[in-house]
Formats: structure tokens, sequence, C-alpha cells
């Protein structure tokens, strides 16, 4: 599986291509829909997976739904939050989702040629999910390289945030970590330096 990563928005979010079989996936569409469509080219997304929803991650999510249809994934726990029209006033940004959403299941999910898994991480938002494929997790907010996402903000709460962070520990692989913002890292890293971890 072939991952690109696109830093889209004001808050400098990471958004994901992920390709297998020239069928693609997307990630966390934060911002900048046609430039999202330009690099798609003749390709169309299989699905829009959201790790959460707050405004910084899904600006693009509604443009993209009007040209490509695909299903838009989010947990349930969040699409109240996604869906208010006040989302992101507090930075001076507005972002909220109108398109139809599917809830999010946790457990092994397919979708065209990609097996994933989705695993509930609530903390930074009620709804946060990482994504768990063979050799990578997209963290969305809940784990960075070396720190991890804020609790004090929407939906955030610092005791599942803890208890949600103790998934990592029980993994068996070393796995490569796409955060929702700034750069990617190891498994292994951050078990052995991040002080959230320790």
């Amino acid at each position: 599986m072939e991952v690109q990563t696109f830093i889209l928005g004001p808050l400098q979010t990471n958004t994901y291509l992920l390709e297998e079989e020239n069928k693609i996936l997307l990630i966390d569409p934060a911002s900048k829909v046609e430039k999202i469509i330009s690099i798609l080219g003749e390709k169309r997304p299989e699905a829009i997976l959201l790790t959460h929803g707050h405004f910084d991650h899904i600006k693009a999510v509604d443009g993209l739904y009007q040209k490509y249809h695909c299903p838009v994934y989010l947990h349930e726990a969040d699409e109240t939050m996604a869906r208010e029209k006040r989302s992101g006033l507090s930075f001076g940004l507005v972002s909220y989702l109108s398109c139809p959403v599917e809830h999010l299941k946790e457990g092994k999910m397919q979708i065209g040629p990609f097996t994933f898994e989705v695993i509930f991480t609530p903390g930074h938002t009620r709804g946060s999910v990482i994504y768990v494929f063979d050799d990578c997790i997209f963290t969305g907010d809940t784990l960075f390289k070396g720190s991890i996402g804020r609790t004090d903000l929407e939906g955030g709460n610092d005791r599942e945030m803890k208890q949600s962070l103790q998934i990592f520990k029980q993994f068996q692989k070393d796995y490569d970590i796409y955060p929702g913002h700034d750069f990617p890292t190891k498994l292994s890293y951050e078990l052995a330096s991040n002080f959230f971890l320790n």
C-alpha cells in the first residue's frame, strides 16, 4: 500500500491518500477540495475515513462528497460536533459537515482492497478512532511524534485519553505512525521516548 501525505489547511493538518491496486482511500481531507481532486485525476476515492470530527480535519469532505458521492465514515460520538455550524469558531474559522456519514464500528473493516481495523480511542474527542493497517497506524490527533492530542478542546477528556493511550502498548509490531499533524514516527520510538506513553 502506498501512502501519500498532504499538509493542508491553516492548522497544517495531515491529509492521507492511500493507494492499493489502483484504488484510493482518503483519510482526514482537511482543506483545498480542488487540490485533492487534481491529485486524484481520473481516480475516485472508495471512501473517506475520518479520525475525528474537529473542523480542521473535515473542511474538504463536503466538496469531495459532492464530486464523488463516496461513503464518509465517522464515529457517531463525533457527528453532532462535526455538524455544528459553529465548529472552528474559537479559531476564527468555520468548517462543518453537511453530507451523509456512515458510523464506524470497532473491529475489522474492508473497503475494496483495503483491510484494516478500527479502534475507538476517545480522549481528544468523544469519537476519536485510529485506523490500523498491516504496517501502519493512522492516529489522528490521539498520538503525535513525541506528544499527544489536546484534551482541553470540545469533546476532550484527560482520563479517557490516558486509557486510550494504553492501546499502543499492546501492539506486537513496530508500526509506522501517521499522525494528524506534524511528522510520521515509529511505534517503537514513541514507546521508548514519548513521555505520555511512559
